[in-house]
């Protein structure tokens, strides 16, 4: 799990990353930490974090208007504000904040806590992680428009560019929710949720980019499209 702590007290990390240690060891979990004092700090950060533990006053920026920039950049982390006091509790809300923790962290709260996050995430088919050259890296499904194979490795594309994926298309299918992908040719992994079009022979998708279809999977493709629609309530 990817944490970052973003408090301008020091102290304050220490405590809590003593508490989160505790909790990886009782919970058998392997968590790494980032430290950021300030606001501007964390922003200028790679912000691919699982959770993100956020003090509510910071000189500079304060924690509400740092998570209004991390929403607005379309950062889904988890974010968890810490306060010394109990009145800021509804302006975490209106940022998506997922929990709210008095100052000193109270163990029991902050297990409580991570407790509830693992237990909503531990199904969640939201994000896959896969090693890179650059590292693990977490991705949204949902922004996976197709994957391609080229010879022993694929490339991913995702709306946020291309990545390189140093093994087989196969085994990457193992890793993307079967209701929201399909395998239409032995080269192409498409996501539903990027299709604008299709015919008999091709795909289209939202970035006007085309796949083949075999004429093998054309009916299945058909069929397991149709009920993605109908499970998700689609609409073009």
């Amino acid at each position: 799990m990817r944490i970052a702590i973003c408090d301008d007290n020091m102290i304050l990390h220490k405590e809590l990353k003593r508490c989160l240690e505790k909790y990886a060891v009782m919970r058998k979990t392997d968590m790494v930490y980032d430290d950021y004092n300030s606001g501007i700090e964390l922003l200028s950060g790679n912000l691919e974090y699982d959770i993100i533990f956020m003090d509510y006053e910071m000189d500079g920026m304060n924690g509400i208007e740092t998570a209004k920039k991390l929403r607005s950049r379309k950062v889904r982390s988890t974010i968890i504000f810490l306060s010394s006091f109990e009145h800021v509790v509804f302006d975490a809300f209106t940022v998506n904040a997922y929990r709210y923790l008095l100052k000193p962290v109270d163990m029991d709260k902050l297990t409580e806590a991570l407790d509830s996050y693992l237990a909503e995430t531990e199904d969640d088919d939201r994000y896959i992680y896969i090693s890179t050259d650059d590292g693990n890296m977490r991705i949204l499904t949902d922004d996976i428009i197709y994957a391609e194979a080229s010879n022993k490795y694929c490339f991913i594309r995702t709306v946020d560019g291309d990545i390189l994926y140093k093994n087989t298309l196969s085994e990457f299918e193992t890793h993307v929710p079967a209701d929201k992908f399909f395998r239409c040719h032995r080269s192409f992994l498409v996501g539903f949720g990027h299709i604008e079009s299709h015919t008999a022979a091709d795909i289209l998708f939202d970035n006007q980019e085309k796949a083949q279809i075999s004429k093998l999977k054309l009916t299945p493709f058909r069929k397991a499209f149709a009920d993605y629609m109908k499970r998700y309530n689609y609409r073009r």
